[in-house]
């Protein structure tokens, strides 16, 4: 009688190991989404986390959201075949998507949707900052500590070397410090710790009621975009993910703080400006 409830439970618990192991027998596997980081893990988790469960419903296909820590492995994991889906800046899509012999082409890359910033734009601008006890005059800023998030940023060293060169400064003659995040140059400009800080506008505006100045600014540059890998992702799951632009209210308003303003239809010509830029940096 023992043996015989021991044999029931045992067939019983393999039986629930087999469904439990392969739910999605016959499914595709998962759509892998990752995102430049906006902040630390919890806070960039909880950011796209909604987004990934939209992009499940829309796509048809379950979408999970990976963390990854730089602007280098976002760029790395969709190269190599470590996600399909990404949330990129400006800079790093430029840097992804080109004719270079280490970017991948257009074709391979489909841009689904830009997103707009808080004030409703679809495009944002990059400022220099200083503290005004600092008396940093921009033009005699040589030799001066340069404050930016890193170096994928695009208000880090693609901004904030146009800016420089307009000045008359020469790049090569800051001493750059990268920081980890935009509100942390924003701090050590006011802090002392750098005397020039390189960020986005609406930051600087953040952080203008501790004395935050703003030296000069970038013309408008495109939004934040979000891609598909078209060669690992089906033609018609792409299809459907490229109706995100059209996303109700409802919906985008309940994503993370930063991609819950609304968004466009986003195509690899948005981002000449960008690349204009890119091809100053890097002559």
């Amino acid at each position: 009688m023992l043996f015989m409830r021991w044999l029931v439970w045992s067939v019983g618990m393999a039986l629930c190991w087999v469904v439990q192991a392969q739910p999605l027998a016959g499914l595709p596997p998962p759509l892998r989404l990752s995102a430049v980081p906006l902040g630390g893990a919890e806070a960039t988790v909880r950011e796209f986390e909604p987004l990934a469960r939209y992009l499940s419903r829309l796509g048809g296909q379950l979408v999970e959201f990976v963390y990854l820590d730089s602007h280098d492995k976002v760029l790395a994991a969709l190269r190599e075949g470590g996600i399909e889906l990404a949330f990129l800046g400006p800079l790093p899509y430029a840097e992804l998507v080109g004719t270079g012999p280490q970017q991948l082409p257009p074709s391979a890359i489909r841009p689904l949707a830009r997103f707009k910033e808080a004030d409703g734009q679809g495009t944002y601008r990059c400022v220099l900052t200083a503290f005004p006890d600092d008396k940093v005059v921009l033009k005699q800023a040589r030799g001066l500590t340069l404050g930016m998030a890193n170096r994928l940023s695009t208000c880090g060293p693609l901004s904030a070397r146009a800016l420089l060169v307009q000045a008359g400064v020469p790049w090569g003659s800051l001493i750059p410090q990268y920081l980890g995040n935009q509100a942390e140059v924003a701090l050590a400009v006011v802090a002392g710790r750098v005397k020039l800080g390189a960020m986005k506008e609406s930051v600087a505006r953040q952080h203008a009621s501790l004395g935050l100045q703003v030296l000069a600014t970038t013309a408008p540059l495109p939004g934040f975009v979000l891609v598909a890998h078209a060669q690992r992702v089906d033609a018609l799951t792409l299809d459907r993910l490229a109706r995100l632009p059209h996303a109700p209210l409802a919906e985008y308003s309940q994503w993370g703080a930063g991609i819950r303003h609304g968004l466009l239809p986003a195509a690899d010509a948005d981002y000449a400006a960008v690349r204009v830029l890119q091809g100053d940096l890097h002559p």
